[in-house]
Parts: structure tokens; sequence; C-alpha cells
């Protein structure tokens, strides 16, 4: 089990990571996702407008009940409201939709097949230890929300 004190990578660094990773690659062996740049352009244009607009959302909820988004940091209180009623990490939620977003911009489709990389690697490496804090410190009640609000979706 992982350590709920230790610190977690920081999520918008994992993202850039496999970002720049899924460019790179590009390089190495273009692979392009082969849809029509209109379809294209308006998927990337709906993946960053969730993307932000959740992601504001989150960010805001967080601010308005003064607890900290930093992911290993101590909550002050326990987020139930807001996006936070229909998925546990709409942060990481909104990363993942900008980071797909973006492979549809570079026309990517490595990119695209790294934005589920993202997602294990998130769930890994910062969500696990999120929960294991979370848990710990909201007990019952962090349980009863985790089985009524997915983690993601």
């Amino acid at each position: 089990m992982l350590n709920p004190t230790g610190k977690s990578p920081q999520p918008p660094l994992l993202c850039l990571g496999c970002l720049l990773a899924g460019w790179g690659l590009g390089f190495l062996k273009a692979l392009p996702t082969h849809l029509p740049d209109g379809l294209r352009i308006s998927l990337c244009a709906g993946l960053w407008l969730g993307g932000v607009a959740l992601g504001s959302w989150a960010w805001l909820t967080f601010k308005r009940h003064a607890t900290t988004p930093e992911p290993s940091g101590v909550a002050s209180v326990l987020l139930t409201v807001g996006p936070f009623r229909h998925t546990r990490n709409p942060l990481y939620l909104s990363l993942s939709g900008l980071l797909a977003g973006f492979g549809l911009m570079l026309d990517s489709l490595w990119v695209m097949l790294l934005t589920p990389v993202l997602m294990v690697l998130l769930d890994r490496l910062v969500i696990a230890r999120e929960e294991a804090r979370l848990l710990t410190q909201f007990g019952e009640v962090y349980a009863a929300y985790r089985r009524q609000v997915r983690r993601w979706l």
C-alpha cells in the first residue's frame, strides 16, 4: 500500500510528459488520426472547452470552500459539491481531456494513445495516495462518498 503521507507527482507535469512523449514519437514515426480536419478541430475545441470548463469549476469549488487542490496537501473539507457530485477527480479528468484535445490539434494518434496512459499514471501515482489520505482523514464519510461517486465518470 502507498504511504498516504508521501508526496505525489504533480499531475500537470505528468500531462506535459505524456504530451511531449507523444509529440516526440510523432517525429520518429508520424501517426496521424486520419480524421477530417473539420471534425478533428471541432472535437479538439469540444475537449478543450469541456476540459477548461470542468477544471475551472473544480478550481473555483476548491477556492470557495477554502481547501487545497494540491494532491499531497491536507484537505480542510471533503468536497462533495459542484463537479465533485459527478466525479471524484474533476481536475484529473480535465487534464485528460486537454491532453486528448492536444492530440487532435497536433493530429497525433500518439498523443491520443497516451491519454489513457496519463489516466493510469494519475490513478496509480496520484489518486491512490490521495484517496488513502482522504480515507484516513475523513473515514466513513469519505468511504460513503466513494461508494456514491465514481472516480472518473
